[in-house]
């Protein structure tokens, strides 16, 4: 660690660095910080642009700035509300623990090249103020309010597939008898069928006949006479 050389440059630097500590109002009466600048290296290689270094007493991040061109900007470290008298400043790079530490010195401005090695420990996470609890308001129900009208009906829906047919029912109970149709039109008559011919057996038969009858009469004619005389 050494002093910046007594040049103008640096004049300049540690002026504007005070007029920025000073307080806006005389009775604010803030400590002049402890202003550090210089490289930023880790692992000897300039830190990449964008790289964060950053100022910590007692392990609080007091201030932090960008690197540019291998280099951090002005670092004002300086209390608020209490003394950092005696106390060692420690640095990170991106997160990576620096080597080198500063004791603080109100109003003192070093320059301070820093080197941080990965493999010395993982990235230490940067504190973040904690913030002041914000007190919920009680919420309060209100009455409940009139329902409101209803709203219009939406479209119809899409018609969905027809379901399995169903089972078959029992067979119904016979119905009662109809009543009588209207009789049909007389149909037209038939045709005479041809005449049949005479038999020689039937002839015969009823000739025969005829013949037993004539003799039982002749014979009835002639006992009748006959028994008659032998009566008298």
């Amino acid at each position: 660690m050494r002093e910046l050389p007594r040049s103008i440059f640096l004049i300049a630097v540690v002026i504007m660095a005070i007029l920025l500590s000073l307080p806006s109002a005389a009775s604010a009466q803030k400590v002049i910080p402890h202003v550090f600048l210089g490289s930023a290296t880790i692992s000897g290689s300039p830190a990449a642009d964008g790289t964060v270094v950053a100022a910590l007493v007692d392990g609080r991040q007091i201030a932090a700035k960008s690197v540019s061109d291998g280099s951090y900007p002005v670092l004002l470290v300086e209390p608020d509300g209490e003394s950092f008298t005696g106390k060692t400043v420690t640095f990170t790079i991106g997160g990576f623990v620096a080597s080198e530490t500063a004791f603080w010195i109100q109003g003192e401005v070093t320059e301070l090249n820093l080197n941080a090695t990965p493999a010395l420990g993982t990235p230490t996470p940067t504190p973040a103020a904690t913030a002041a609890p914000i007190p919920t308001p009680v919420l309060v129900a209100g009455e409940q309010g009139d329902p409101g009208p209803s709203g219009s009906q939406g479209p119809q829906g899409v018609q969905g597939p027809s379901g399995p047919p169903g089972v078959g029912g029992p067979p119904g109970s016979a119905g009662a008898a109809g009543p009588a149709g209207v009789a049909g039109p007389t149909g037209s008559q038939g045709l005479t069928g041809p005449k049949g011919e005479e038999g020689d057996n039937g002839g015969s038969l009823f000739g025969i006949l005829a013949f037993a009858f004539a003799i039982f009469a002749v014979l009835g004619t002639f006992g009748g006479m006959l028994w008659r005389r032998l009566v008298e």
